[in-house]
């Protein structure tokens, strides 16, 4: 396995580091409007920004989720898998995201009534996607059924892609744009040529497959049977659950420092 504090050393400058944010930069959490960003993280964070060429956060929360959690001077915050960027104040949204507004709203209205018969079962209106988790469900497997059929229905529908997760499935805007893609271009217009990645889910293989490309490091946070295989099997280096991520950053640090 790679050494990502080695690599991240070798040329700080030079190197961007992109982390996910829940269950990478916080810990897992059963409601997710609860999901807040370690203290521990946030004063590693602000210190490493000070040392790397580049440091972002790359979330499947909307940006404006990430602008009034994440206090990290000069991080880049980038929402909903890269489609929306926080920026002076406000969440900036790629034009052909925007066009799929109107749909995101139009399964905000249906999937709660699709779903209001599971327990446990809770829509999260993100506004430019929604999302169904069936965490807290005392029947997953059964929950997953249910909410399986109601996204793949609503998603016929509308035209919205599924983007499924840990314990979640997503509608979000049909267009060509994920983490990899956010990572590319985020990179680009920093000069980064030296990049890492840090993540525990689905939607972050696009990232990783994005960094391997430019020859960078991936890093999986290990949360046991809930990560996917294809994640631990595509990452360079793993870390155990969120404490290993905090472990990896403050490192990192006190390498740097």
């Amino acid at each position: 396995m790679t050494d990502p504090v080695a690599f991240l050393a070798a040329a700080p400058e030079q190197t961007g580091l992109f982390c996910d944010f829940d269950g990478t930069l916080t810990p897992i959490v059963d409601d997710p409007a609860a999901s807040r960003l370690d203290p521990r993280a946030r004063s590693l964070l602000t210190g490493l920004a000070q040392h790397l060429g580049l440091l972002a956060i790359v979330s499947g929360r909307p940006a404006a989720f990430l602008g009034a959690r994440v206090s990290v001077p000069g991080a880049r915050l980038l929402g909903v898998y890269g489609l929306e960027q926080w920026l002076d104040g406000r969440a900036v949204v790629r034009p052909e995201a925007a066009r799929w507004r109107a749909a995101v709203r139009d399964a905000c209205r249906q999937l709660p009534d699709l779903v209001a018969q599971v327990e446990g079962v809770a829509v999260e209106d993100k506004g430019l996607s929604v999302a169904v988790h069936w965490r807290n469900a005392a029947d997953r497997r059964a929950a997953e059924q249910a909410v399986t059929q109601a996204v793949a229905s609503v998603a016929a529908e509308t035209g919205l892609a599924r983007e499924p997760g840990k314990l979640v499935e997503e509608l979000r805007p049909p267009v060509d744009w994920d983490k990899g893609t956010a990572v590319r271009a985020c990179a680009a217009d920093a000069g980064i040529e030296r990049v890492a990645y840090v993540g525990d889910d689905r939607g972050d293989l696009a990232a990783f497959s994005a960094v391997h490309a430019l020859g960078g490091v991936c890093i999986a946070v290990d949360h046991g049977a809930e990560t996917p295989d294809a994640l631990l099997e595509a990452a360079d280096a793993r870390v155990n659950g969120h404490d290993g991520v905090i472990e990896l950053l403050a490192d990192l640090h006190a390498t740097l420092a």
